[in-house]
């Protein structure tokens, strides 16, 4: 196994070897899991006296950065000269060629060369996935027995849609933590080449879809999203490498059966169900109601207690979001895979942004027990118990797109929850999920972590603000402390600071001294 670390990284690689070189590179100084090229630097150092292979050579910086051990060979490939700095010309260890490896000429030309080494760096235009996979399956009819390492895994949509994904779990490593801000990962064909991976086998994660359009509330903004919308923006939800439980209803079930990769099939469990005929479960016992009798009653709530609504969110659209926890406490009860944490993840997660899905692994890695969930908006506790007022005005506090918990803590929240859903709709309240969030939270402190951030941050900040620093400060920061909720309004700007101090994220400098004043304050009261 290659086992090293950012520290590991930064004490091998030193630029001054590269002293004239580096003159107009500024991107050779920027920060580990910014730029890779210290990360290419170190992969050098592991070998001596080797051949390695850089395609893609575009203006030369890759090749130069594999350079950095003398005693190896560079060979970059390119069908256009590109390099516009000459002196990384001047490097005698780095060889150029105008080869294309994509065509069966080029690869039978340098088969040979490319089976001496024992590392690859690929990074091709235009980053649409196509050659990069077509290539992964040439190195397996030649049974390479290296790795390669690949560059901007998670930026284009097409790289993940048609390359990462298709990669078997096994046979991938996500080293963006370590490389480049657009995605860094390695892949291997040899099965005694490793690199440091999350166990995550004791997650189960659950998510739905269910095509709303064929409601009879579907409105003009539903409909605007159809099926093909969201399955779409699905490819990334469905290609999670984890235990994931799918509802669906008849109509999607195969195609959404036909995105799943088949080598998860043993990872996948489909719930296939009737959108109209759900119905929530109480103390073991399915109630009465169906989701269709629901929906007369919300329809009928909001014309008594109108408020401030937005178009998307129809009665039915409320109702699938409310359905997420009985989903959850269902799949906690069977508990197909044996898990001891689950999570609810949005369908089309990626839609929210791409960091999303890409620090997921991260987050999931944390195994927080108490329910957790992104605070967006902190709603004073004093609103939420003015009932007519709190629903007016529709505010949310907390995201309901992706959350997690061990078994207790998850089914206890989603059934408290569900419970807070029956009591307001009695009431003639209730316009989305996310609003009963903060009731339940001022009842039931205890069980939740909080992590802080928007709703395209929703996984991103999970373990440290790594996006978006101003929304947490002027959204959550600053309205706790107006409310004097100062536990709160502390943690949150620890959170904040810490993260903008060890430079995963930058921050407005007024925000960020507004945060500091309150973290102050807070600490002294």
């Amino acid at each position: 196994m290659y086992n090293f670390n950012k520290e590991d990284i930064e004490r091998t690689v030193d630029w001054t070897k590269f002293a004239g070189i580096l003159d107009g590179c500024s991107e050779f100084h920027g920060l580990i899991g910014r730029e890779h090229y210290k990360l290419l630097a170190y992969f050098s150092t592991l070998f001596n006296n080797a051949t390695i292979i850089d395609i893609g050579t575009h203006r030369g910086s890759s090749a130069l950065a594999l350079s950095y051990n003398p005693t190896n060979t560079v060979h970059t490939f390119d069908i256009m000269d590109k390099v516009v700095n000459h002196k990384i010309k001047t490097r005698e260890n780095i060889q150029y060629h105008m080869d294309n490896l994509f065509e069966p000429e080029g690869q039978a030309k340098w088969t040979e060369t490319i089976l001496r080494a024992p590392f690859l760096f690929l990074d091709v235009d235009p980053h649409n996935g196509h050659m990069e996979i077509a290539f992964y399956k040439f190195l397996k009819e030649i049974n390479y027995q290296g790795f390669v390492i690949c560059d901007d895994i998670w930026y284009f949509k097409e790289m993940r849609d048609n390359f990462w994904y298709n990669i078997p779990y096994e046979q991938r490593y996500d080293l963006t933590d370590m490389g480049h801000w657009s995605g860094t990962g390695v892949l291997t064909l040899n099965p005694a080449i490793t690199f440091p991976k999350r166990d995550n086998s004791d997650w189960t994660l659950v998510t739905a879809y269910f095509n709303l359009t064929k409601c009879p509330d579907a409105s003009e903004e539903i409909n605007k999203r159809d099926k093909s919308y969201y399955l779409q923006h699905a490819i990334s939800t469905l290609s999670l490498p984890y235990n994931l439980v799918i509802y669906c209803d008849t109509d999607s079930y195969e195609e959404i059966q036909k995105m799943r990769p088949a080598y998860l099939a043993d990872k996948t469990k489909y719930i296939i169900r009737e959108f109209d005929e759900l119905r929530f479960v109480k103390n073991g016992k399915t109630l009465p109601e169906t989701f269709a009798d629901y929906r007369k009653q919300i329809q009928e709530n909001r014309r008594t207690h109108p408020y401030n609504f937005d178009n998307r969110n129809t009665a039915s659209y409320y109702l699938f979001c409310m359905s997420r926890y009985g989903m959850l406490k269902e799949t906690i009860e069977s508990n197909p895979f044996g898990s001891s944490h689950f999570s609810w993840i949005n369908f089309c997660i990626e839609r929210m942004g791409y960091k999303n899905v890409q620090w997921l692994d991260e987050a999931l890695g944390q195994r927080r027990e108490r329910f957790s969930t992104c605070y967006i908006d902190y709603i004073p506790e004093s609103l939420v118990k003015n009932t007519a007022e709190y629903f007016r005005w529709g505010r949310c506090g907390m995201c309901s797109g992706f959350f997690t918990g061990s078994k207790y803590y998850m089914y206890t929240v989603c059934d408290l929850i569900e419970n807070k859903f029956l009591e307001y709709l009695k009431q003639g309240y209730g316009h989305a999920d996310e609003q009963l969030y903060s009731p339940v939270y001022f009842e039931n402190k205890q069980l939740f972590t909080h992590y802080y951030g928007d709703y395209q941050q929703m996984i991103t900040n999970y373990t440290h603000v790594r996006e978006a620093a101003e929304p947490p400060i002027y959204n959550f920061v600053r309205n706790s402390h107006t409310h004097g909720d100062l536990a709160k309004c502390k943690e949150a700007a620890t959170i904040v600071i810490q993260s903008v101090d060890s430079g995963r994220v930058g921050c407005d400098p007024t925000l960020l001294a507004e945060a500091r004043r309150h973290l102050e304050e807070c600490s002294h009261s």
